[in-house]
């Protein structure tokens, strides 16, 4: 089968949307935008080696156990897409539609790239959101790069650079040990953001896709205020506390750093704080929400307390996840 070939193929297989008016099979494809919404686009690139192993054998050194980084095609696929779902979910925005480009080598067969776009696509039915077109290359590693498409109303896009002195900060679910199996796996808070966003409960808002700290720097930077977060009130994940050997302090310093956690971190005002989490509980009850800090000062760095006490920062090995 050829690229164009494998073009008609997964032309039949892609799902249309009444926002699409031009898709898969012209120069570029022709949306519907909807009245008084802004567009909001994102984009994510994932690359053998570096994001996964599509080959068996080669392992992380850890202590103990930890599943293979090769990962199936499915998952992959997967993945590509969940990421960029992440980063609209972030900004409080609905998913509309999604290119993708791809890298593939000689040694990928066409049965294995169809496996890809499976798991690709059962993925984009689940959120509605359809892929309208994209590139094919050939390329040394498999690589696979989407840009999202997505909609918000002015008023509600959620940036990093709202967070207010007094706001409290709050993280979803549990943090750490990513690469027991949640960085391929996680559900995209796509709900949980526009939630926010609709109510205008998120001052600010990023997902965690470089580490708790690393990512509250940003939302710090962006802000121009500092924080001061509780090392006791920060959600360690089972798989953080797997990895480091029930070693708690280890634990928490990979809720901080691992990265490739993919939840919500977002600052809400004191007012809104508890009827916010008795909200959130009616309607994201599988989902846990933490209030691990606050919003104070003016110099755009972390302060930290362990049982309301001023403590040293914590050792960390790692700031957070960086390409460069």
């Amino acid at each position: 089968m050829n690229e164009f070939d494998f073009i008609e193929y997964l032309k039949k297989k892609m799902p249309r949307s009444g926002q699409v008016c031009v898709g898969i099979g012209d120069d570029a494809a022709v949306l519907n935008a909807t009245p008084g919404k802004q567009l909001v686009v994102s984009t994510d690139v994932v690359v053998d080696g570096v994001d996964f192993k599509i080959k068996k054998g080669v392992r992380h050194h850890f202590p103990i156990k930890v599943p293979d980084p090769f990962l199936s095609p499915e998952k992959i696929g997967r993945k590509v897409l969940a990421i960029n779902l992440s980063d609209l979910a972030a900004m409080g925005a609905k998913p509309v539609a999604f290119v993708i480009t791809v890298g593939k080598p000689k040694s990928l067969s066409t049965a294995w790239l169809k496996r890809f776009y499976d798991g690709l696509l059962k993925l984009a039915k689940e959120y509605d959101v359809p892929c309208v077109g994209g590139d094919f290359s050939s390329s040394k590693e498999f690589f696979a790069s989407v840009t999202i498409f997505g909609e918000a109303s002015p008023d509600q896009v959620v940036k990093r650079s709202g967070a207010k002195l007094g706001d409290w900060i709050a993280v979803t679910g549990t943090l750490g040990g990513s690469l027991m199996r949640h960085h391929h796996d996680f559900t995209p808070r796509i709900r949980e953001g526009m939630f926010l966003a609709n109510r205008r409960w998120a001052h600010a808002m990023i997902d965690i896709s470089d580490g708790l700290v690393q990512d509250l720097s940003h939302i710090l930077k962006a802000s121009k205020v500092g924080a001061v977060l509780d090392l006791d009130k920060i959600p360690v994940s089972r798989d953080a506390e797997k990895m480091s050997l029930g070693n708690e302090e280890k634990a928490r310093a990979r809720a901080l750093s691992d990265g490739e956690d993919f939840e919500l971190l977002f600052t809400a005002s004191p007012r809104n704080k508890v009827t916010l989490d008795k909200e959130w509980k009616k309607k994201f009850p599988r989902v846990p929400l933490s209030w691990i800090g606050r919003i104070g000062g003016k110099v755009s760095q972390i302060s930290w307390r362990r049982n309301g006490k001023k403590i040293a920062p914590p050792k960390l090995s790692q700031k957070g996840f960086s390409h460069f």
